[in-house]
């Protein structure tokens, strides 16, 4: 039993709570709480901070982000030079023939001119093979001996990607052919990179998360969840995590569906969520599906990266089993795909919370289609900070006045936010701060201010929605009585803080299942 007393309580004018386990019993003033209680409960005064439920990212990858913290960071940096170097570095510590993989980079941000090529990571590095992966995930560029080992050749066709052998680029699916002929990840790695990814989450306030991760890394999803559902059995998961859940063809769908698996098996710690699916690219790879081509490249419209009656196939099996399906869509063209098969698949009010993930690149009557449907929508504000510089570049003033109606969204339906991960990196706070200001964290590049939040909306898109997105209300996401001991302590109020300062508060603690995993 533990109690925290002297703060001040999201949604509550009360002070103090008492935990008993992992749950919360009581809350009150400090004087009702320190009356209540034995002389041996350990009591914990929190000076005025602010005390809010764990914040829910509602859309990331947690190997994928793992991966990336355990591997060869390239976000941040400015140039291509700089990223020839770090890949000299990684080098020079990395055993003979061993893939060096990595990922951040943004080539919009590089000060050099340069763009990643595959003859420029011949001179950084020629002995190991070499992938590095655009921050957005959807484009890569492999050196000669990659291509080399892959087998990638002239004659090579990927449906739903694209191969520029001159340069080493790879688009959308040919980026996942290539992963599949690197040597998988065995059960070690995965339980690395999931762990190293919850301590991560955990450091920005974070116990619960929707997470894409299936085939991330492996060919077969069952070593993912294998990995997973030992981990929550042993009581060794720091984030309560909603598996989104990707598969490579209907049939290995129907296969997971045969051996009794749906939304909602599982424990409080892992839980089957919705299925998911990827039917674009991104904004900044010009490889999101757009009904017209893009305004700063006329030759393209991007590309769908699975056709409709496949979608269609795969949304109709999972409604058989109860199971919701939201789907990757950032182009328009995209958007209206999901728009079409959805029209004819979900019921009358959605209460499978079926859905779009990221939502950006749409017209008003799209928008209007998918708050009339109801549909969850889960995006991310963080896609701000790049995505501001862009977008009218990208597709003009005219759509880009239509496009991320994250206001709109969440007042008119069930929408919730996230961070995409490793895309961005998981932190509420800057998501919060970017949701209410519209601006970009690098420059005053900003989107229409009329679809900002208020910070108490943003709170709630970053906390409250994301447990009602995954069903987990009823016992998550509130300080009081009966609830789960999942919470975070921040050092100042940030209803209180003028948006762009949010991101000077500090995450001081985070407890989950009633047992502190991070603390400052």
């Amino acid at each position: 039993m533990k109690a925290f007393i002297n703060c001040r309580i999201y949604k509550s004018e009360d002070t103090a709570f008492l935990i008993d386990d992992n749950e919360i019993i009581e809350t009150g003033s400090d004087e009702e709480i320190l009356s209540g209680i034995a002389a041996n409960v350990e009591v914990t005064d929190l000076a005025g901070m602010f005390v809010m439920p764990g914040f829910v990212d509602s859309h990331m990858h947690m190997v994928s982000l793992g991966y990336l913290l355990c591997s060869l960071r390239l976000d941040g940096l400015t140039g291509m030079k700089d990223v020839q170097e770090a890949v000299r570095k990684r080098a020079a510590n990395t055993a003979e023939g061993e893939w060096i993989i990595g990922r951040g980079y943004n080539e919009e941000r590089f000060e050099d001119g340069l763009k990643p090529s595959r003859k420029l990571l011949d001179e950084a590095c020629g002995d190991h093979p070499v992938m590095i992966t655009r921050t957005c995930g959807h484009v890569a560029v492999l050196n000669s001996k990659a291509i080399e080992e892959t087998g990638l050749n002239e004659e090579t066709v990927i449906e739903g990607g694209r191969i520029d052998l001159e340069n080493g680029i790879l688009e959308e699916n040919a980026i996942t052919y290539v992963r599949s002929q690197m040597p998988p990840a065995d059960e070690k790695t995965l339980i690395r990179c999931i762990e190293t990814a919850m301590d991560y989450c955990n450091r920005h306030g974070i116990t619960a998360a929707g997470s894409d991760d299936f085939i991330s890394l492996t060919k077969d999803y069952r070593d993912v969840l294998n990995v997973y559902e030992k981990l929550s059995y042993q009581g060794r998961m720091n984030v309560r995590v909603n598996e989104q859940c990707q598969f490579n063809s209907p049939q290995e769908f129907a296969g997971f569906l045969d051996e009794g698996y749906t939304t909602d098996v599982g424990n409080d710690y892992f839980r089957i969520g919705p299925l998911k699916l990827i039917t674009d690219g991104s904004l900044g790879a010009r490889t999101a599906a757009l009904r017209h081509p893009y305004t700063d490249q006329p030759d393209t419209e991007g590309m769908l990266i699975m056709d409709e009656e496949e979608i269609e196939t795969f949304v109709r099996l999972a409604n058989r089993f109860n199971m919701p399906t939201i789907a990757h869509a950032i182009g328009d063209r995209a958007v209206q795909v999901m728009l079409d098969v959805f029209k004819d698949t979900v019921y009358e009010g959605n209460p499978l919370h079926h859905g779009l993930v990221h939502c950006q690149i749409m017209s008003e009557a799209q928008k209007e289609q998918i708050l009339k449907m109801k549909l969850s929508c889960y995006i991310q504000p963080q896609f701000i900070d790049a995505d501001a510089e862009i977008l009218e570049k990208r597709v003009g003033k005219n759509r880009a006045a239509s496009s991320y109606p994250f206001g709109s969204l969440f007042e008119g339906t069930l929408t919730s936010g996230g961070s995409d991960a490793p895309v961005e990196m998981p932190d509420p706070l800057a998501a919060i701060r970017m949701a209410c200001t519209g601006t970009s964290m690098h420059s005053d590049a900003h989107m229409n201010p009329d679809e900002r939040l208020s910070v108490e909306q943003a709170i709630e898109l970053m906390c409250d929605r994301g447990y009602e997105q995954f069903f987990m209300n009823d016992r998550f996401g509130k300080i009081e009585k009966g609830y789960a001991a999942d919470f975070t302590v921040i050092d100042r109020d940030i209803r209180e803080m003028k948006p762009e300062e949010i991101t000077d508060a500090k995450i001081m603690m985070t407890v989950m299942d009633g047992r502190t995993v991070f603390e400052k």
